[in-house]
């Protein structure tokens, strides 16, 4: 498997807003191939949601109140189980705004100095750690390959289980063969390799388990009681199964994803989160690193920690998404009318139709 990273490979972890291999640096021009729905079409956000034929949950919120709180669809079919809100579902690369809040939290505690720290401060022998700093990790700028598909591909090949630190290894292995794929800090490319990575640093700091750390900084502080590492196999009347064109997906390997995306939770508990941010969850120093400040023209975004920044119609959204096995998954927060756009939805390659519906709803609701 030395040569694993060599493969082609396809993310399923990346976020559908986002062009993820632009070359600018820190921006990424939205392309949406659904045409836009005009004001003509537009009458309320349940029938646009009705329209794309959205399967989940859903909620819309401007200054507290709710547009649209609601569940579509079903979450479990075979067994006549209908989405609502409280349903738990897998949500992908959303993951990646918690691991950068732990990062953010390692600098609070003071086990981490500086965003700018490079990875050999941490680990001596990491290939070309001298140049790659948390900071390059934390903004999708290390020049690191993702990983996914290629070990989602060997899993399933050899029907071989992998650890984060296996994954680790093997992409060590591949950066002391092949390089990085440009000088870290030269620009963006979207790589889950960056979040699996950095979870690690958060086990190796805090000599604790990434989720436990999470559990202990985020989750029990918020009082997000269901959110947590995602099961393998989804099972229980809680839990909203995922679908791929109609059919159940089946189990897969969370540990894949780890920190990048194996995180599940529900629409209650991520407005919960959305509102914390929107709060004072993190200072206005912290926010301005995890909150990239907007590009000077519309539809560009902008790269933060574990979030991207937008403006739409004039509108500054802070948003991600998220894809993976059997769900689709987006958090928007509009922090100028307290804003939330928030769609879970346990069937998975519909990153088209829901960035359809955010433009849509931005559009129009805000």
């Amino acid at each position: 498997m030395k040569k694993l990273l060599t493969m082609i490979y396809v993310p399923v972890l990346a976020l559908g807003l986002l062009a993820c291999g632009d070359d600018s640096d820190d921006v990424a021009p939205v392309n949406n191939p659904l045409p836009p729905i005009s004001s003509d079409e537009y009458s309320t956000a349940e029938a646009l949601l009705a329209s794309q034929g959205f399967r989940g949950s859903v909620l819309i919120q401007k200054n507290g109140q709710d547009i649209i709180r609601k569940g579509y669809g079903m979450a479990d079919a075979s067994a006549g189980i209908p989405n609502d809100v409280s349903k738990v579902y897998r949500i992908g690369s959303m993951t990646k705004a918690f691991t950068a809040a732990g990062i953010v939290h390692l600098k609070r505690d003071g086990l981490i100095e500086s965003y700018d720290q490079p990875l050999s401060d941490f680990e001596e022998d990491f290939p070309n750690g001298d140049n790659i700093t948390l900071r390059h990790l934390l903004k999708h700028e290390s020049g690191l390959q993702d990983y996914v598909g290629p070990i989602e591909a060997a899993a399933s090949d050899l029907n071989t289980f992998f650890t984060p630190e296996d994954i680790l290894d093997i992409v060590i292995e591949s950066i002391e063969d092949e390089g990085t794929l440009y000088e870290p800090g030269d620009r963006f490319y979207y790589s889950n390799t960056n979040y699996l990575i950095l979870g690690l640093l958060i086990e190796e700091l805090t000599e604790m388990s990434y989720h436990d750390y999470l559990q202990l900084k985020v989750f029990t502080p918020l009082g997000m009681n269901n959110t947590g590492q995602g099961a393998d196999n989804i099972s229980g009347s809680a839990y909203a199964k995922g679908y791929e064109n109609g059919s159940e997906v089946a189990p897969y390997q969370m540990q894949i994803a780890y920190s990048a995306g194996d995180l599940e939770s529900t629409i209650g508990d991520m407005e919960i989160w959305a509102n914390a941010l929107m709060g004072d969850f993190y200072t206005a120093q912290e926010k301005a690193e995890v909150f990239s400040a907007p590009y000077g023209q519309d539809d560009i975004n902008t790269v933060g920690f574990g979030w991207f920044t937008i403006m739409w119609d004039g509108k500054l959204m802070n948003h991600h998404g998220g894809d993976i096995d059997g769900f689709t998954s987006f958090l928007g927060i509009l922090p100028e009318s307290q804003g939330i756009i928030l769609l879970l939805s346990n069937e998975q390659d519909k990153g088209a139709e829901r960035n359809l519906i955010v433009e849509t709803l931005a559009k129009y609701e805000f």
